[in-house]
């Protein structure tokens, strides 16, 4: 029965996350040139990941990524972006006393790379699939130098976001370590 109330907890602390994290996407955006926004969504996965078990932190981040992306008309970014959180969710630890630890502050550059990595790749795609016509084919079009170029347009507002998420990630993760979150979360889980 303890087992079963566990995974409950877990269960709703994740749809929680996965709350805070859909809305700090959507409702708290800047917008930029190239068409998408910053946000601070990502900072709300970091803690996530630094408190709830890897697969709940996994799932937490990518369904609210990808809600995100529901509600505010980025439908074709809803399966990139589930993945992309994702992985940033399985890169932190949540096995220490506190949130804000070495491993978890180191842990933010992968995660900054996965987002301007993971984001560029899914341009590419989109572009592809946008300039793939009958005779050249999404193979062509993955293979014109000009798309990849294209797609680096949105390398420096990622990298701003993925920022603004560590910095903020950071801050939070200190506040809450000074009123022990953690521990005062283990002993209703």
């Amino acid at each position: 029965m303890k087992k079963s109330n566990e995974s409950l907890r877990l269960l709703v602390l994740s749809a929680v996350f996965a709350a805070m994290t859909t809305v700090l996407t959507y409702f708290v955006k800047i917008p930029t040139a190239g068409g998408g926004y910053i946000h601070l969504g990502d900072s709300i996965i970091y803690l996530a990941a630094c408190i709830l078990p890897t697969p709940y932190a996994m799932l937490s981040a990518g369904i609210g990524g990808g809600l995100s992306d529901l509600f505010g008309g980025y439908a074709h970014y809803i399966l990139p972006t589930f993945i992309i959180k994702a992985l940033l969710a399985s890169v932190f630890s949540s096995k220490a006393q506190k949130l804000l630890t070495v491993r978890n502050a180191i842990m933010l550059i992968p995660a900054s790379i996965i987002t301007v990595v993971g984001y560029y790749l899914t341009k590419v795609v989109l572009l592809c699939t946008d300039k793939a016509t009958a005779s050249e084919g999404f193979l062509g079009a993955f293979t014109d130098l000009t798309v990849w170029i294209s797609a680096m347009s949105n390398i420096l507002e990622n990298s701003v976001q993925a920022l603004g998420s560590a910095i903020v990630f950071v801050v939070l993760a200190f506040a809450l370590d000074r009123v022990k979150i953690k521990s005062k979360l283990r002993r209703t889980l």
